[in-house]
């Protein structure tokens, strides 16, 4: 580093037309750098830094990695930054609109003699601000000394308010006590200027929209209405919008939390096992899928699938713990396995028995209306939407059916499809309710029932 170059590096030292030299200093970063360098073929690199405004010691150093040499790790070197008259200013990281709080600027000399300072916040329409103790015209301030001046502020604005704190070294002939006062050719004046976060009052409300845009080329416009709660705080309405061109959003930026070794009972095993499924075929379908991520997400497949029969009864059926509880299975549970299990043959070996007694068992849960009873518990009510009626069960299992996949001639998704036919008529039924039937008629093709649902949740 260069340490000549600190004075400038340090903050923008501006002339001000016949008043003092002025220091300006707002840029306070946590930490500084964190960079990867490339070094040359003899070890070396250089790299431009501006220091930051902090008065401090900065400590760095660095390391590399190397496939001849391994790994390398430098000594710590040291940086400080420093100025002899200074103000440094304590405020929290954030409060409250309305809510009062003390801006304390503490003003440092490490010059050789006593200086006279003057202290002053700036006003702004943001805050309003009262000093603590009566305010004076100037303060002596001696070597090594330091001297805080405090202020009452309550913001009036939302977001980062800012805050520009100046001591100025006074050029005067008006002694400290019996101190001789520093002769300054030109006055010394150092600003800083932070950022306060004010938040609003009452409670944060969000209301998240969603919409599937497919331009193919062209101009795709998608009308909505923001309408804000009548008892909105003034000024903290905000709202963002954001783009992705990938059809499952954000999710596949996390996808190390979507592919999970499959473990715990016959209910978190499942939840485990269905998303390396979903994971697989859609990264598989755009090209996406890497041979790492392709090997972790079938060998958790395998151990998922090994697992789950654990938990399978003589009849075919699942429970969460299995049949050496007493429980009795669950139609929820194996209507969720026999999906899974079927689709996930495209990725592992699935033997095609379990398959066939979980299709059994549900045939054997059906009604004469093509409804399927409920039978057994679930100890995470999450698994079907928390919705525990005939309805909604029977929507699920068809659409389980639906996916093995069975065709639409076969008995028990012909009756199944009357009793939802017969549902989708009534009024009353739940969000996820009507979600499942729009699902289960999109499967079969019928286009007309499917909107009119799709139209109901848009409502």
């Amino acid at each position: 580093y260069d340490t000549g170059a600190l004075a400038h590096a340090m903050s923008e030292a501006l002339p001000l037309p016949h008043g003092p030299v002025e220091t300006i200093r707002k840029y306070f970063p946590e930490t500084w750098i964190w960079y990867l360098v490339p070094v040359n073929s003899v070890g070396s690199a250089e790299l431009a830094v501006t220091i930051p405004d902090t008065i401090t010691e900065w400590k760095a150093n660095a390391f590399c990695t190397s496939s001849d040499t391994g790994f390398g790790l430098s000594p710590t070197v040291t940086l400080r930054a420093f100025q002899p008259f200074f103000v440094e200013l304590t405020l929290p990281y954030s409060v409250v609109r309305g809510e009062a709080f003390t801006l304390k600027a503490t003003v440092f000399n490490y010059l050789t003699r006593c200086i006279r300072v003057s202290v002053s916040l700036a006003p702004s329409e943001d805050f309003w601000a009262t000093p603590v103790e009566k305010a004076e015209e100037s303060y002596c301030l001696c070597v090594n000394g330091r001297k805080t001046v405090s202020w009452a502020v309550t913001p009036k604005s939302l977001g980062n308010v800012n805050f520009s704190v100046s001591a100025e070294a006074l050029k005067t002939v008006l002694p400290c006590g019996n101190e001789v006062v520093e002769s300054l050719d030109k006055g010394r004046k150092d600003t800083v200027i932070k950022q306060l976060l004010v938040e609003p009052e009452g409670l944060e409300k969000e209301t998240t929209y969603n919409f599937l845009l497919c331009a193919a080329g062209k101009t795709a416009p998608q009308p909505m209405s923001l309408k804000l709660p009548e008892n909105v705080v003034q000024g903290s309405a905000r709202a963002y919008v954001s783009v992705l061109g990938d059809i499952l959003g954000t999710a596949m930026q996390n996808l190390q939390q979507l592919l999970q070794m499959p473990f715990g009972c016959g209910e978190q095993n499942m939840v485990l096992f269905a998303p390396n499924i979903y994971v697989l075929d859609y990264l598989n379908k755009t090209g996406q899928l890497s041979e790492e991520t392709k090997s972790k997400a079938i060998g958790y497949l395998v151990s998922g699938y090994q697992t789950q029969l654990k938990y399978k009864h003589w009849d075919g059926s699942y429970s969460t713990f299995g049949p050496r509880y007493g429980q009795s299975g669950n139609t929820w549970l194996t209507a969720f396995v026999l999906k899974s299990f079927a689709q996930a043959r495209s990725h592992i070996f699935i033997e095609e028995k379990h398959i066939q007694d979980a299709l059994a068992w549900l045939a054997g849960k059906q009604k004469e209306n093509g409804c399927f009873r409920s039978s057994g518990t679930l100890l995470n009510n999450a698994i079907k939407g928390g919705v525990d009626d005939e309805v909604t069960l029977s929507a699920y299992i068809t659409i389980a059916l639906l996916e093995i996949p069975l065709p639409i001639t076969h008995s028990v998704v012909r009756n199944a499809l009357f009793c939802l036919e017969m549902a989708a008529e009534k009024a009353g039924n739940h969000v996820y309710t009507r979600a499942l039937l729009a699902y289960a008629f999109a499967l079969v093709g019928k286009e007309e029932k499917r909107r009119a649902l799709l139209d109901s949740l848009d409502k």
